[in-house]
C-alpha cells in the first residue's frame, strides 16, 4: 500500500498525467469547432450526455490531482477562452455547455498558481464572459439569430427534409423562414464528405454550405428542388432540377481562382450546364520547347 501511495505521489507521474490532461483541452477545441460549423443529430441523447458528463468529471479529477503541476496551471488559463467559444456557438444547449463550464471554473480556482496572476486573468475572463453573453443576447433580441457564422439559422432547418444525391457526395436540405412579411423555403447543398460521426450521434457539416433556391412557402410536402444526373466528359455528375429547370451543382461551379489557374488550358468542348474546373496542360510541352529554343538562340548569339 505504501508503494502504491508513493507511486501516485511521484512528481514525474503527476507531470505525465498533467500532460495527458491536455487531451481534454483538445476535446474542448473539437467540440467548439463542431458547435461552430455543424448540425447535431443524436440517436439517443441521454446516454451521450451521461458519457459526456463522465468525461468532464474524470478530467476534473485529473486536474485537481495535478493542480500543482505547470502543465495544469497553463491549462487553467487556456481553457476559459476555449469554453467561451462553446458558450457562444452553442448558446442555449446547456447540456453541452454546463459540464465544461463547471470544470473550467473549479480548475481556475484550485490550480496552485500565482494569486496575483489569477486575480488579473480572472477579472479579464469574467468581463469577457459577461460582455460576450450580454452582447450575444442583445444582438439576438434586436437583429435575430447569428447567421454569419454558418450562413444559415440552424433553428429553422426542416428536420424532415433531406435528400442525398445519387453519388452520395452531396445533401440537399431546406430551411423554413417565417417572417412578418412572408413565409419562405430556402434550399441549400451540403458536402457529405465533411460530416463527422460521434458516439451515439452524427454531426453534419453546415459551414460553407451552398445556397440553391428560395421560394414562397405553400406546403411542407411541396418539393421544388430535386437531384438529377448528367454525364460531363463521360463522368456522371450530380446536378439539380429546380422547378423544372436544370441547374449546376453549386459545389462544382468554377470560381475566379479556377479561371485564372486554367487560363492556359486546352479548349476542349464541355457541357453548357457545368464548367469543368480541372485545368489541362496540353500546351505546356510546346511552350517549354519554345522557351528552350529561345534560350539556345540567345546563347549562340553571345
Amino acid at each position: 500500500m505504501d508503494k502504491l501511495v508513493a507511486f501516485f505521489k511521484n512528481v514525474w507521474f503527476k507531470r505525465a498525467v498533467a500532460l495527458l490532461s491536455w487531451g481534454y483541452t483538445a476535446l474542448m477545441l473539437w467540440i467548439a469547432w463542431l458547435n461552430f460549423g455543424y448540425f447535431f443529430e443524436f440517436d439517443n441523447p441521454t446516454p451521450l450526455f451521461v458519457l459526456y458528463l463522465f468525461v468532464n468529471i474524470s478530467a476534473l479529477g485529473l486536474f485537481i490531482y495535478t493542480r500543482k503541476q505547470m502543465f495544469t496551471k497553463i491549462n487553467a488559463y487556456i481553457l476559459p477562452p476555449i469554453i467561451f467559444t462553446i458558450v457562444i456557438f452553442g448558446f442555449g444547449n446547456w447540456y453541452m455547455i454546463a459540464p465544461p463550464l463547471v470544470v473550467m471554473i473549479v480548475l481556475f480556482f484550485v490550480n496552485n498558481s500565482n494569486e496575483t496572476l489569477k486575480t488579473v486573468l480572472g477579472t479579464m475572463y469574467l468581463l469577457m464572459y459577461v460582455v460576450g453573453v450580454v452582447g450575444y443576447i442583445g444582438v439576438q433580441m434586436f437583429m435575430g439569430d447569428f447567421t454569419f457564422f454558418t450562413g444559415v439559422d440552424l433553428t429553422k432547418r426542416d428536420p424532415g427534409y433531406e435528400k442525398i444525391s445519387e453519388t452520395g457526395e452531396y445533401r440537399l436540405v431546406r430551411y423554413i423562414n417565417d417572417t412578418t412579411e412572408r413565409k419562405t423555403m430556402s434550399y441549400y447543398v451540403e458536402y457529405t464528405g465533411d460530416d463527422t460521426e460521434i458516439p451515439l450521434g452524427f454531426c453534419k457539416k453546415v459551414f460553407g454550405c451552398k445556397f440553391v433556391h428560395t421560394a414562397t412557402y405553400q406546403d411542407r410536402s411541396e418539393d421544388l428542388v430535386e437531384w438529377s444526373t448528367q454525364k460531363i466528359d463521360g463522368v456522371k455528375t450530380d446536378v439539380l432540377l429546380v422547378e423544372g429547370s436544370l441547374r449546376e451543382n453549386p459545389y462544382l461551379i468554377k470560381t475566379d481562382d479556377d479561371d485564372d489557374s486554367s487560363s492556359s488550358s486546352s479548349s476542349k468542348p464541355t457541357s453548357p450546364l457545368i464548367s469543368s474546373s480541372r485545368p489541362t496542360s496540353d500546351s505546356l510541352p510546346e511552350e517549354t520547347s519554345e522557351t528552350t529554343e529561345t534560350s539556345e538562340t540567345a546563347e549562340n548569339a553571345e
